[in-house]
Formats: structure tokens, C-alpha cells, sequence
């Protein structure tokens, strides 16, 4: 729950930092970005490398790393509010 609460914060301080710019265009971008990239990195925390090239240690080592910590649901935890924030001002 903190995951989250973090991650409302951190779209609500880019949103407003941008409306004090009265550009809502970079809002979007910035929270979007934020977003997508939390998706992918908590995706990989918890797939590891998918490749055929991929070395099999290191994807255990990932895959070991992120059950231990939980590290991927916190991260798609902080991205999933600036990804949600982000459509919403693309509506807007």
C-alpha cells in the first residue's frame, strides 16, 4: 500500500509542478514515461531475460533477487498511478 501512496504522490507533485508551467503536455509525457518504464522493469524483475542468448544463471539470479526482495510489485505498485495519470490527461 505504501507502493501506491508513493507512486499517487509522485504523479501528483509532476502534475502540479507542470500546471505551476501551465504545461500539461509534459505531465502527460513525464508520468507516461514514468509509467511505461515502471511496467517493463517490473516485468523483467519478473521474467528475467527472455532470449535465447539469455544466460541462464542470470535469469535465476534475477528471478531469486526479485522473490526475496518483492522488488517487482513494488515497482509496478509506484508505476501503476503515473500510468493511469497519464491517460487521464491524455483524455483531459
Amino acid at each position: 500500500m505504501k507502493s501506491l501512496a508513493w507512486g499517487s504522490v509522485i504523479f501528483i507533485l509532476i502534475l502540479g509542478f507542470s500546471l505551476l508551467q501551465n504545461n500539461m503536455a509534459l505531465a502527460m509525457n513525464v508520468t507516461g514515461i514514468i509509467g511505461l518504464a515502471g511496467m517493463l522493469i517490473g516485468g523483467f524483475l519478473k521474467t528475467g531475460f527472455i532470449s535465447s542468448s539469455a544466460p541462464a544463471i542470470g535469469n535465476l539470479a534475477i528471478i531469486k533477487l526479485d522473490k526475496t526482495m518483492g522488488l517487482s510489485n513494488k515497482v509496478l505498485l509506484v508505476a501503476f498511478p503515473n500510468l493511469i495519470g497519464s491517460l487521464v490527461l491524455y483524455v483531459l
